[in-house]
């Protein structure tokens, strides 16, 4: 692309004062970084294509769908490691900050995450991570990717799913399924689904609804959820079956993130926290709309966020927050969806290194240094 562009700019036309003069070869120079840029998105930005040499080598990188080329969802833990779906090899692995990648033996994960939601990790890190995919299978691994077992598949799988992490071999697992967006439950490790609200959800107006519910797993024998209409976070004690209002906060997360047996939730408002999934409360004020994250470092105090304005970072367990950097998204496909309801992207933290990544669905995965 970068070649066709020059080439482009080689047919304009300038005007006959300039022509053949030092100036038209400085605004040649000029208009060919300019285009290099827009279609980088790195240069200016500091952003860094990490993956693009591997996904080119394995055969993805122009695949007929785009929706299936590249990066298909993506993982970054507190020791730096990323792991990356890919439609040629599964789960893919860097110990290098993105320099080199693995394709991981026995990995059972395919198909792609169309949310930043389609994966889980259990904080603090011990190597338990799991992928919720569509069109696929779906897996979980409990020793940092060595070893993977599959969940059963259901319909066309997952948009995003929540795990009971307070248990080394998560059994309690409640997620929304993708088109027809079905609410479903196991208690049995993935092995078994039940589909909760079948007759009710199956109609077209209830999908609409369904498709934009946020579910979590608290224990298990405790379920949450939300809907950005119809009210705030609603608690479940008998798997499902009914429901209580228990907090007023507009959830923006589609599931809750873990930190040993605390849950934290992005709103409008900012990061929720509790033990029992009945009493919330906010770390501190803001940030304010962020929807993916939180994204944990090497203690429950430090954690990344992301809103569609910028990546926030706190050192004190969400009391205060800095700006660290603009909101990024990946330029190659069109792939950059809904935001608001996490379609899409994919972000993550390397504390270890202050490195932020940024990817979305069919598109590279990208680094920037922080300074």
């Amino acid at each position: 692309m970068k070649t066709a562009s020059i080439n482009l700019l080689f047919q304009i036309k300038l005007p006959r004062f300039y022509a053949g003069g030092p100036l038209a070869l400085a605004i040649l120079v000029f208009l060919a970084a300019q285009f290099l840029l827009a279609e980088d998105g790195t240069a200016s930005s500091g952003w860094v294509n990490m993956t693009e040499a591997f996904t080119r080598q394995i055969g993805v990188q122009d695949n007929i769908h785009d929706y299936e080329r590249r990066c298909l969802g993506m993982i970054v833990v507190p020791n730096g490691e990323i792991f990356m779906l890919t439609s040629g090899k599964g789960v893919c692995l860097s110990t290098d900050q993105g320099s080199t990648w693995t394709a991981l033996d026995g990995n059972v994960v395919t198909g792609r995450c169309e949310t930043g939601f389609g994966f889980s990790v259990a904080y603090p890190y011990d190597g338990r991570l799991a992928f919720f995919s569509i069109d696929g299978t779906c897996g979980v691994t409990l020793d940092g990717g060595k070893t993977w077992q599959p969940f059963a598949k259901i319909l066309r799988n997952f948009e995003f799913a929540d795990l009971d992490w307070n248990v080394k071999n998560p059994q309690t697992i409640f997620g929304l399924l993708h088109e027809p967006f079905y609410t479903v439950l196991s208690k049995d490790g993935g092995n078994n689904w039940q589909q909760l609200y079948k007759e009710v959800e199956g109609p077209k107006d209830a999908q609409k609804l369904t498709s934009q519910y946020c579910l979590g797993v608290i224990d298990a024998n405790t379920l949450v959820r939300s809907h950005p209409s119809l009210g705030g976070i609603s608690i479940s004690k008998d798997g499902g079956k009914t429901w209580t209002e228990v907090a007023k906060y507009k959830v923006l997360g589609r599931r809750p993130v873990h930190y040993g047996n605390k849950v934290f939730w992005t709103t409008t408002e900012g990061v929720i926290v509790s033990t029992n999934g009945k009493d919330w409360k906010l770390t501190g004020k803001g940030p304010e709309n962020a929807v993916f994250g939180p994204y944990f470092g090497a203690t429950e105090q430090e954690f990344m966020v992301v809103s569609d304005k910028a990546f926030f970072l706190t050192h004190d367990g969400g009391k205060t927050w800095d700006d660290v950097a603009p909101a990024f998204f990946p330029p190659e496909t069109r792939w950059r969806g809904n935001f608001a309801r996490g379609q899409f992207s994919y972000f993550g933290w390397d504390p270890k290194r202050n490195f932020l990544y940024a990817s979305s669905l069919g598109n590279s995965i990208y680094r920037l240094e922080l300074k």
